[in-house]
C-alpha cells in the first residue's frame, strides 16, 4: 500500500493556527517574523504574508495588515554574511519590508564574541532576542512570530524535564506569550536582556507548534520556497539541542548511538533527561517509538497546562475581593472550592508575580518556584481560620507579603489593629489573604549594606533632557517605570510653568517617593530652602489596553480608594498583569 505524501499547510489550516495565537489584547497593525532563512522561518514568513494578502482583499482595514522580516547576523560563522544577504533577498522578492542587524560584540551591553569551542548557545540566544526586540521597536511591530514547530516542542519539553521541570513546564513553549520585562539585576536599564515597560506591551507567537517539521518542508517544496540549511544544526557535539535532535532521529537517548564523543556536560544533560522522563505520570515518553509518539505526549502535557491556566483564570475571578491598587485580596471561601493541587500552585504563582516588585516574567518574581516556599503559601491560604492557629504575615519569596485579614463590608481588618493580634471573624465576616509588595529594608539597613532605595527616585535630570528636546521636537513624553509596578506618564508640553521654573532654575527637584503602606508612587517637587514638599500627583488610573482579567481587578479599586491628587498632564498606571501570558 502506497503511503500518502506529507501534505503541505493549506491557507485555511494556517488561518486556524494563526488565530489560535492571537494575543489577549488583540492583533496589532504590524507584526514581525524572526527570519533566519531556514525552512521554518521561510515557510512562516511566506504563509503570514499570503494570509495578510487575503485579509486585505476581504477588509479595507485588516488587523494585522503588515508583516516585517527581521534578521540578526551573529557573525559567528563564515557563512553569516551570505545567510543574512539571502534573507534580505528573499524578503525583497516577496515584497516584504526587511530589517537586518549585526551583533556589535564587545560593545555594551553585548558580551565579547564567543571563542571557538566555547558553549555559546545561551549567549547567542540572549543576543539574538535582544536584537530582535530592538528591531521590532524600530519597525513599530508589537508581535514577533517565531517558527518553532512540534519537533522543537518535543526537544524543549525533554530539555525542561532534564532540568527538573514539572509536567506543566514539560508542556513546552506557549503559542502566545508576553516578552516580559527581562532581567535587570543591577538596575542598569541598558543591560542585555532588559526590556522594561515595553516588554509588557510586546508579544511572541508560535503558529507552528501543532505541526511537524515534515509539514513545513512539504510546504516549502509545494510553493518552491528557497531556504538555506545551517550546518551547525547538525553538529551534535555543539549543543544539547543538536545532540537531542540527532538522537531522537535514531529513536534513542543513548549518546553512544551517535558514534561521536559528546562533551561531558551534554552526556550529563542526556542522563538528566532520561531521569526526568521517568517522573512523568500523565503520559509516557518513549523515544524508541518515534517522534509521532513524543509529539502526542507533549501535546497532552501542553493541553493539560492550558487547562490548568484556564482553571486558574476562573479561580481568580471567583476568589477576588476589592482591595487597594497593586494588591490582591483573595477570600478563603473562594479558595476552599479549589481542590486540584496544580490549580492551587498556579494560582499562587500568578498572584505572586502580580504583586512582586521583581521584573514581571522572571523567575525572581515567581520566587524561583521553590517547592517548599510555594507549599508554605498554599498551606497558609487553605487554612480555614489562620487566626485560630496563629498565622501572621509572612514572605515566601518573590518580594511578596502575604497577610491574613478579616473583611467586614468594605473595610479590611489587619492583625495587630487595636492591639489584637488574633482577631476572630464574626458572622458575616470574610476570612481572606491580602497580597502586597514586601516592605523594603529600613533606611539604616540600606545604608549598612550600601544599597539605594528603589522607591525614592529623582527624575529631575530626565525632565531636563526632555525639556531640551521639546524646542526642536514638541510633543515630548517622559515615561518612568517605578518599582517594576507602575508607569508614570508625563506630558512635557502640558507641564505648568511654575513646575518647570522650579526644577530648571530654582533648584527644586522633582522626586517620586513611596506613598501609603502599599508603596504607591507619589510625584512631588521638593523645596530645599523651605524643606517642604509640593505633592503633584498620586492618582492611579486604569490603562486603556488591558486584558479582561486585569480590568476586572482594577475596576474594584474605586471601592477602596482614598482622596487623590491628580495633575491633568500626568498619569500613573499599574502595569503588572494577572494573565498567564
Amino acid at each position: 500500500m502506497k503511503l500518502s505524501p506529507t501534505p503541505a499547510i493549506s491557507g485555511e489550516e494556517f488561518a486556524r493556527l494563526f488565530h489560535k495565537c492571537v494575543p489577549s489584547t488583540g492583533w496589532p497593525q504590524r507584526i514581525a517574523v524572526a527570519f533566519s532563512g531556514g525552512p521554518d522561518s521561510t515557510c512562516l514568513l511566506f504563509l503570514i504574508h499570503r494570509y495578510l494578502q487575503q485579509l486585505r482583499k476581504a477588509s479595507p482595514q485588516p488587523f494585522p495588515s503588515e508583516v516585517i522580516s527581521l534578521t540578526v547576523n551573529h557573525g559567528l560563522q563564515a557563512s553569516a554574511a551570505a545567510m543574512t544577504q539571502h534573507c534580505s533577498d528573499r524578503a525583497k522578492a516577496m515584497g516584504i519590508r526587511h530589517i537586518g542587524s549585526t551583533v556589535p560584540w564587545s560593545q555594551p551591553p553585548f558580551p565579547d564574541r564567543p571563542q571557538p569551542g566555547q558553549a555559546f548557545e545561551e549567549i547567542a540566544r540572549q543576543v539574538r532576542y535582544h536584537q530582535l526586540f530592538q528591531s521590532m521597536n524600530e519597525a513599530g511591530a508589537e508581535v514577533l512570530a517565531l517558527g518553532h514547530h512540534g519537533d522543537d516542542q518535543v526537544e524543549t519539553s525533554l530539555m525542561r524535564l532534564g532540568r527538573g521541570s514539572t509536567e506543566i513546564g514539560a508542556g513546552g513553549m506557549r503559542r502566545c506569550r508576553r516578552w516580559g520585562m527581562g532581567v535587570n539585576i543591577d538596575g542598569n536599564e541598558d543591560a542585555l536582556g532588559w526590556l522594561g515597560l515595553l516588554g509588557m506591551k510586546r508579544w511572541m507567537v508560535r503558529p507552528f507548534l501543532d505541526l511537524s517539521k515534515d509539514r513545513i518542508l512539504a510546504t516549502c517544496e509545494e510553493n518552491e520556497l528557497e531556504y538555506i540549511t545551517d550546518s551547525t544544526n547538525f553538529q551534535p557535539d555543539l549543543t544539547l539541542r543538536n545532540a537531542l535532535r540527532a538522537l531522537l532521529a535514531k529513536g534513542t537517548l543513548d549518546p553512544e548511538a551517535l558514534g561521536v564523543d559528546l562533551p561531558p556536560r551534554i552526556v550529563q544533560n542526556l542522563e538528566d533527561i532520561q531521569a526526568g522522563i521517568s517522573t512523568l505520570e500523565s503520559v509516557q515518553m518513549d523515544p524508541s517509538e518515534g517522534l509521532d509518539q513524543l509529539r502526542g505526549a507533549v501535546t497532552v502535557l501542553s493541553e493539560q497546562a492550558e487547562d490548568i491556566e484556564s482553571l486558574v483564570d476562573s479561580s481568580l475571578n471567583r476568589c477576588h475581593l476589592p482591595s487597594p491598587p497593586g494588591t490582591y485580596l483573595v477570600s478563603y471561601r473562594g479558595l476552599a472550592t479549589i481542590r486540584d493541587p496544580l490549580v492551587k500552585r498556579g494560582l499562587v504563582l500568578r498572584i505572586m508575580r502580580y504583586a512582586s516588585f521583581h521584573a514581571w516574567g522572571t523567575m525572581r518574581a515567581d520566587g524561583h518556584r521553590r517547592k517548599h516556599s510555594l507549599q508554605r503559601v498554599i498551606d497558609a491560604l487553605w487554612t480555614p481560620n489562620p487566626f485560630a492557629v496563629g498565622l501572621t504575615s509572612f514572605v515566601a519569596g518573590g518580594g511578596v507579603l502575604w497577610t491574613p485579614v478579616i473583611v467586614t463590608g468594605k473595610s479590611i481588618r489587619f492583625p495587630g489593629e487595636g492591639g489584637n493580634n488574633n482577631p476572630m471573624p464574626e458572622p458575616g465576616d470574610i476570612v481572606a489573604w491580602l497580597v502586597s509588595r514586601q516592605p523594603p529594608l529600613s533606611r539604616r539597613r540600606m545604608q549598612e549594606t550600601g544599597m539605594f532605595n528603589p522607591l525614592r527616585i529623582d527624575i529631575t535630570d530626565k525632565l531636563r533632557e526632555k525639556m531640551e528636546l521639546r524646542h526642536e521636537n514638541p510633543g515630548q513624553i517622559l515615561e518612568i517605570l517605578y518599582d517594576n509596578r507602575f508607569l508614570i506618564h508625563i506630558d512635557i508640553d502640558r507641564m505648568p510653568d511654575y513646575i518647570i521654573q522650579g526644577f530648571m532654575y530654582e533648584g527644586k527637584p522633582v522626586l517620586v517617593h513611596p506613598n501609603t503602606r502599599w508603596y504607591w508612587p507619589k510625584v512631588l517637587q521638593f523645596n530645599p530652602r523651605l524643606v517642604s514638599e509640593l505633592p503633584i500627583h498620586t492618582s492611579i488610573s486604569i490603562p486603556e489596553t488591558v486584558v479582561p482579567l486585569d480590568r476586572d481587578t482594577m475596576l474594584s479599586w474605586s471601592l477602596v480608594r482614598s482622596d487623590d491628587i491628580a495633575a491633568d498632564w500626568m498619569s500613573i498606571e499599574w502595569i503588572r498583569s494577572l494573565s498567564s501570558h
